[in-house]
């Protein structure tokens, strides 16, 4: 469960940008009531390490990714209850909800990651968010020292957010396990215009085709390694902000969101400003999808962070438009003794 060592414990295979950085300890709990005694050890708390960018070597980490498994609560012809492990693969919890017939996540197929971490960020894609989906957490306070289960009411669930990214809830909540509501009966969501696209008939009543589906247009426009996926979020405007964007960029894409606000895509202002396929060192604009970026390979965290940064600041230049990362930036501890 632990592992220490005076050098540090390698991290890159912990995380998905593949950074050369190590952690003081590494704490892998693989049963739920290891984790109160891990929890007090780790300065941070990860997932599968999907969503971070670690700007140097790192204080004690805890992974949750080695607690698997889930248990059905309740079963109907119209839904299941479900509880399943936040250790899971996110993507491949997707696969096999569709292979036991229970529909709704089909449009989040292939985000990195796991279930505990897909409520942290409360993940989205292709028209589809898992928050209507949750219907609690269970996990470890280590502020109360107890265990707590939280409905979904009080998780905070917003567009990329949750009460669990804020500081008092941060790396102080180890999620171990999440209760999803599914559907029995297959309702696909086609309305995102890269489905749309597709116009297959399958789309219509074949769940594991929609999966398929969402899985082959991210690996058009995703690297297989060497990223953490969507770098930024997709700004959120005011219609009077909206308008005052409308005049620089007349064909800036939106979408209408219920509140009266619009989204905009961030890939189309990072490729608009010119940053498509920008490298930095050994970091890169992903030259298919602006909104990633990539570890080439030799990338420091530094060469990462300043890439960000160049991003943000070109962005507003051109735009006035203020790009916020979506990825965990994660601060370091001084140098680890080799």
């Amino acid at each position: 469960m632990f592992a220490a060592a005076s050098g540090g414990i390698p991290l890159d295979k912990y995380h998905t940008f593949g950074l050369a950085v190590r952690t003081q300890a590494l704490i892998l709990p693989a049963r739920e009531d290891e984790v109160p005694e891990a929890a007090q050890k780790a300065a941070y708390i990860l997932g599968e390490g999907s969503n971070i960018l670690p700007l140097g070597d790192l204080p004690p980490v805890l992974s949750t990714r080695y607690l698997r498994g889930y248990a059905v609560l309740e079963a109907t012809s119209d839904l299941v209850r479900v509880e399943v492990a936040a250790g899971e693969n996110w993507d491949g919890w997707v696969r096999f909800c569709i292979t036991q017939g229970w529909y709704g996540l089909e449009n989040l197929a292939a985000i990195p990651g796991s279930v505990g971490a897909a409520v942290v960020q409360n993940i989205g894609a292709y028209g589809v968010e898992v928050a209507p989906w949750v219907e609690s957490i269970y996990g470890w306070n280590k502020r109360l020292q107890a265990w707590q289960r939280l409905p979904a009411e009080a998780c905070s669930l917003g567009y990329r957010s949750s009460v669990f990214q804020m500081p008092a809830w941060q790396d102080q909540f180890v999620i171990t396990r999440v209760v999803l509501r599914l559907k029995r009966r297959y309702e696909p969501v086609l309305t995102y215009p890269d489905v749309v696209r597709r116009k297959h008939p399958r789309l219509l009543y074949d769940p594991l085709y929609l999966y398929e589906t969402i899985r082959a247009i991210r690996a058009e426009k995703l690297p297989a390694e060497g990223s953490a996926g969507s770098f930024f979020k997709n700004p959120i405007l005011k219609e009077p902000e909206l308008a005052d964007l409308q005049k620089k960029a007349p064909d800036i894409p939106f979408h209408p969101l219920p509140d009266g606000r619009y989204k905009v895509p961030a890939a189309w202002l990072i490729d608009k400003a010119g940053l498509k396929g920008y490298r930095l060192g050994g970091a890169q604009v992903h030259p298919r999808q602006p909104l990633v970026l990539v570890n080439l390979g030799n990338a420091t965290p530094q060469d990462l962070w300043a890439l960000a940064q160049h991003v943000q600041k070109t962005v507003a230049e051109r735009w006035g438009i203020h790009l916020e990362p979506e990825v965990r930036v994660l601060a370091p501890v001084p140098t680890l003794e080799p």
